[in-house]
């Protein structure tokens, strides 16, 4: 996927989410993601830092962004979570249930209001048939990024597809655009 490039990748769980202690809370999502980020750059010392996150995961991601300096983002899957719950949801409860809600999503992770400040570059990577996430939520996290940005459609493709067939290529040319090769370590 990153087209013969050598990589570290490093993932996490939340807090409270796959193997990690404590209660799952979305306010818990974007310290941690920061604190991870942190230790990653102890790590990495001066080597660029891309971010690569998937739906909920694309929150944090843009948080980070705000607060760090990231070398690029790769997003999937981005969901504009306050507008979903209010849009999508809203109308079979006349708003009474899903306004609360939405306003209970961290500012942390209000995609739409963090992509406004990022400008590291960024590809977009939008599952055409998504029912988890409907491409026009996505539309809005791409439609405020602040930064350069390269959107590749994966036609056809459901919220948890893999990233396969000829849409490959389109991604390795976004990469190269994304961390051209004269900047690797």
């Amino acid at each position: 996927m990153w087209n013969e490039r050598a990589i570290e990748i490093w993932g996490m769980n939340y807090p409270g989410f796959g193997g990690s202690t404590g209660p799952a809370r979305l306010k818990r999502i974007a310290p941690a993601a920061l604190a991870a980020f942190d230790a990653l750059r102890s790590e990495a010392a001066e080597s660029p830092i891309v971010i690569f996150a998937a739906s909920i995961g694309t929150t944090p991601a843009l948080y980070i962004a705000t607060q760090r300096p990231v070398g690029g983002l790769v997003l999937h899957n981005p969901p504009a979570l306050r507008q979903i719950i209010l849009y999508q949801h809203g109308w079979w409860n006349l708003w009474l249930l899903a306004g609360p809600v939405a306003a209970q999503i961290p500012r942390e992770l209000d995609s739409v209001s963090n992509a406004k400040s990022v400008h590291a570059p960024a590809v977009f990577l939008l599952a055409e048939q998504d029912e988890i996430v409907a491409p026009r939520f996505q539309q809005l996290v791409v439609n405020a990024y602040a930064g350069e940005k390269r959107i590749i459609h994966l036609r056809g493709a459901h919220h948890n597809d893999p990233i396969e067939g000829t849409v490959v290529a389109d991604l390795h040319k976004a990469l190269d655009w994304l961390l051209p090769r004269e900047q690797q370590h």
